[in-house]
């Protein structure tokens, strides 16, 4: 996805945090700033998906609505919940390297 799609989709502290993910700043982090970065990306992919949940269950009349009416679309909010997954992919990945790295050495 392109920086200019996720900038419209991420509210900044979630767009910062995704771009903490990505070439270079991933390896320029330390393991327990990846770590903290992931905890941040799994609530804020946690919260987006509650919210996609939620939407759908008021667009097909299931809840009440949140909001002064109901949803009638939910497709930015499912599509910020696949932009932070791949964020999670991305460090998942990184970390992962980092692992492999380590008991190389030993």
């Amino acid at each position: 996805m392109s920086a200019d799609s996720e900038s419209r989709l991420l509210s900044s502290s979630e767009l910062e945090i995704v771009n903490a993910t990505k070439e270079p700043e991933v390896r320029q982090r330390s393991l327990d700033e990846l770590k903290s970065v992931g905890r941040r990306l799994r609530q804020a992919h946690d919260r987006a998906r509650d919210i996609s949940a939620r939407q759908r269950r008021e667009m097909r009349g299931k809840a009440d609505p949140h909001g002064a009416k109901p949803a009638q679309d939910n497709t930015g909010t499912l599509a910020k919940v696949q932009v932070l997954f791949e964020a999670i992919q991305r460090l998942d990945a990184e970390l992962s390297r980092r692992e492999e790295g380590d008991r190389g050495e030993a």
